[in-house]
């Protein structure tokens, strides 16, 4: 068996506000904006610094947005983003806000009116081999907006697994990294699920070298799958 389930689920922000009308996830955003079904007339904050976030901003410009402002909690040379997206944004008009973080999304009668944030510096390299960005006391400032749109990440789907597997402290699937086996012997897991969320062709690879661990697995139990109807298949103890 093979886990595939890529990484869905959107990260909060955890402030105060992000259940008003006008806040967005960054899929969900995305999605309803290809789909033609929504339009943002108006002023646009978008919080993170990855290609989901600029894709995000530049999108929002393209469905009407007055202006699209990205929100980043460290600096340019520390954002996860392609260089390249993040200079061809600034050539379409997306504007950058950096070392900066909201602290609540204002509202008012239900509907997103701005976000509070505060000023960051930064401290040491952290686990992410980028300095730590810490907030400035007393350096609270408030931005207008009139949609906000969230893309800080997102992790995978791992409730619908058996306790026999182990999964890692970020909600990942804990694989060995050569073979793509999980704690249980005839699972394996690839794609975002394993590795958090990549691009395609990573996933792609993941695939091809998932193929193969297994096939390798299977052969090492004596199954042929060439050989093999569907019926024998599931017939099998693969566990054994």
């Amino acid at each position: 068996m093979l886990v595939a389930t890529g990484a869905h689920v959107e990260k909060t922000l955890g402030v105060k506000g992000e259940e008003l009308n006008g806040v967005y996830y960054a899929l969900d955003f995305l999605e309803k904006s290809n789909l033609k079904k929504l339009e943002v007339p108006g002023r646009v904050l978008v919080v993170g610094g990855g290609d989901v976030a600029i894709d995000c901003a530049r999108t929002a410009l393209r469905i009407g947005a007055k202006e699209a402002t990205v929100l980043y909690r460290r600096s340019k040379d520390e954002m996860p983003a392609n260089i390249w997206e993040v200079n061809e944004a600034q050539g379409e008009g997306v504007k950058f806000e950096f070392l900066v973080a909201p602290t609540q999304i204002i509202g008012e009668n239900g509907n997103v009116v701005g976000v509070e944030c505060v000023k960051n510096e930064l401290s040491k390299v952290d686990d992410s081999d980028r300095r730590h960005p810490v907030a400035v006391q007393g350096s609270e400032f408030e931005l207008s907006a009139d949609f906000v749109v969230i893309a800080v990440g997102q992790f995978p789907s791992i409730g619908f697994l058996p306790k026999t597997i182990d999964v890692t402290t970020d909600h990942r699937v804990a694989v060995n990294p050569f073979t793509l086996q999980t704690t249980t012997a005839f699972v394996f897991a690839g794609g975002d699920v394993a590795s958090g969320p990549a691009t395609l062709m990573e996933a792609l690879l993941a695939g091809k070298q998932a193929a193969v661990t297994i096939d390798c697995y299977l052969q090492s139990l004596g199954l042929d799958l060439t050989k093999m109807s569907v019926k024998e298949l599931e017939s099998e103890d693969c566990g054994k």
